[in-house]
């Protein structure tokens, strides 16, 4: 490995400018072009202090009396007792409502509320931060998504800060344009959620921590601490699967971290950074956490062992589809092989494939021992790889850049091997950083007894040090003979074509890995539906919103009716909040958001909701 060179230079700064406005750009194409979704509505909806189906605007939506019971029966199910408020002996009546009465003021317990029934309790310094952004910013798509594209830049420079400051200004340069290009981030740039921000703030975490690991004359500590207790401690308020990098970091810290003092302070600077994350679940919005955790544990269990499936395909937890369900996540990971165990299918490709890199592997390490002729030697690399292609039935070019990955992430132990003692120190950190969270969701899958939650964006938290780890080995392929160096680095770009592929997928939002859609969504419906009535509301008109009808089954559902209200929620967000529009929920419709004209007997039809409602149909 060469050394550290550390010290910027002009054209340095001018390739990450370069750099940086390339993945903003990439960032903001199309950022508004297609609707918000069902998590996307929570986000808004929580941080404006509001639960989604209404459970803390009952006074907005119903008029309340007193019953001497808490059970009615449904229209569907009139033998079947359903659960009627959740507050005993309260009956509620639905009543013509106001934008104005909407947005009636919120109390901290409202926010606490909203958080607790709409995201488990989960992502309060995100909701504290996204709060006064929209104050300022306002509601359109473009402006809550435009938040995230922030922090997903940032990611992009505090990459190179990380890896400059450990690995030096080229590795910083390559790592910097492979986080620009890589879909993991863009795609997560385009969702008002939590992902940006806890990606950003784990990764100063860590870069924090590993100055303090290495800071062995104690020099100028307490700002590194403060920065890390602020850091992780954020980012465990941001999303509570930030405990699986502070597990790495006591990993590596059992293995590095070699002075008494180092300890004392690294333990005392833990309980400061998980200080506010345990105040939060024992005394703020976060203290039904706990039993809405075991509550969904154990409700994805039940769909995984009946095959009822209503949040994706839900499987037990067997070995077999772990692995499954888990092999996407590490090589998604990796961009050399992003996407191939997706478009790759037939056993014996796979085999083939593998055995393909298997060999370049072996002839590599033992090419000098075989007596080969002359001729052959330097061309048998490409003859293999152009040869076998022949035989695969599908996807020839990809299963070509599979085995040519493979053997091209056979150099990490070359790697390694070379770096010198903290080199290789920091590389342990690379490795633990890259495996450690997704290790974690696996074994979490086998506790609870389902895959639901193995997925790329809860193990996000190890793209950057995965891309570290690889543009270090792009350097380290300069260094090998030349049709090894050719043979890796045409395939390696014949890769790179895949990988805009995917993005255009995800730019026409036709990309389930990434934009969660196969079919491509229209622009916002409630916005367009919002500015309708603006532009057609007259006073003595009335807003007719629809009722689909939305089982009451436990104390922590979200409404109090029997009905969702969401719709009348979501564009209600878009009016002025002191408007007086009068508006009422039509119990005898479902899909359709209509104006009955004061003297007009035919009604004014503002939008059909029908397949438009992302994640609620």
């Amino acid at each position: 490995m060469s050394p550290n060179q550390t010290k910027e230079t002009l054209r340095s700064r001018l390739i990450l400018t370069l750099i940086l406005v390339a993945g903003l750009a990439l960032r903001l194409h199309n950022l508004d072009r297609y609707s918000i979704f069902f998590d996307e509505v929570s986000t808004l909806l929580v941080s404006q202090g509001i639960v989604l189906e209404g459970a803390n605007q009952k006074e907005a939506f119903a008029t309340r009396e007193l019953s001497d019971s808490r059970f009615w029966t449904t229209p569907a199910h009139p033998q079947k007792q359903v659960l009627r408020s959740f507050t005993a002996n309260e009956i509620y009546t639905p009543k013509a409502f106001t934008p104005a009465e909407f947005w009636a003021p919120k109390s901290i317990e409202d926010y606490y509320e909203a958080m607790t029934r709409s995201d488990i309790g989960n992502s309060p310094f995100y909701y504290a931060l996204l709060h006064p952004w929209i104050d300022i910013f306002g509601f359109s798509d473009y402006s809550i998504r435009l938040f995230s594209v922030i922090f997903s830049v940032l990611i992009i420079g505090l990459t190179y800060l990380f890896a400059k400051r450990f690995f030096g200004i080229n590795t910083a340069l390559i790592a910097a344009g492979i986080t620009a290009i890589e879909p993991f981030f863009i795609a997560y740039s385009h969702q008002a959620r939590n992902y940006s921000l806890t990606f950003f703030l784990t990764l100063a975490a860590t870069y924090f921590f590993l100055q303090i690991v290495e800071n062995k004359a104690n020099k100028n500590t307490f700002r590194l601490y403060v920065g890390y207790v602020l850091s992780a401690g954020l980012g465990l308020l941001s999303h509570f699967l930030v405990i699986a990098v502070l597990l790495a970091h006591a990993l590596y810290a059992l293995f590095f971290l070699r002075t008494f003092k180092g300890w004392v302070r690294m333990a005392i600077a833990a309980v400061f950074a998980l200080s506010g994350v345990a105040w939060w679940l024992m005394f703020g919005g976060g203290v039904y956490t706990l039993s809405s955790l075991q509550y969904q544990a154990a409700l994805y269990k039940r769909m995984a062992d009946t095959g009822g499936q209503a949040f994706g395909n839900i499987l037990p937890a067997t070995p077999l589809n772990v692995f499954n369900k888990s092999l996407p996540i590490f090589a998604d990971l990796v961009i050399f092989t992003n996407g191939l165990t997706d478009a790759l299918g037939g056993k014996k490709n796979v085999a083939v494939a593998l055995a393909v890199a298997l060999i370049l592997i072996c002839w590599y390490r033992f090419k000098d021992k075989i007596n080969t002729p002359a001729w052959l030697a330097p061309r048998f690399p490409y003859l293999l790889v152009i040869i076998v292609a022949f035989f695969y039935n599908n996807h020839k070019l990809q299963f070509c850049i599979l085995s040519v990955s493979l053997f091209a992430l056979s150099f990490i132990p070359d790697l390694h091997k070379n770096a010198d003692r903290q080199q290789k120190a920091r590389l342990w950190m690379l490795y633990m950083m890259a495996l450690v969270p997704t290790l974690f969701l696996i074994l979490m899958s086998f506790k609870n007894g389902h895959t639901y939650g193995i997925m790329q964006r809860y193990s996000g938290f190890s793209f950057p040090y995965v891309i570290i780890l690889l543009s270090l080995l792009l350097q380290y392929y300069t260094t090998l003979r030349h049709e090894f160096r050719v043979l890796i680095f045409v395939f390696l770009a014949a890769q790179l074509y895949f990988v805009g592929l995917r993005l255009k997928e995800f730019y026409e939002d036709r990309s389930p890995k990434y934009g969660y859609f196969a079919v491509p969504r229209v622009p916002n419906p409630y916005w367009e539906a919002a500015k309708k009535i603006e532009a057609n509301y007259q006073p003595g008109d009335t807003i007719f919103y629809p009722a689909p009808r939305y089982e009451v089954l436990s104390e922590m559902d979200r409404t109090f009716l029997p009905y969702s209200i969401h719709d009348a929620q979501i564009t209600n967000l878009y009016f002025p909040k002191d408007a007086q529009y009068v508006q009422v929920m039509d119990m005898d419709q479902s899909e359709r958001i209509w104006i009955k004209k004061r003297g007009r007997s035919e009604p004014l039809e503002i939008m059909k909701l029908t397949g438009k409602r992302y994640g609620f149909e």
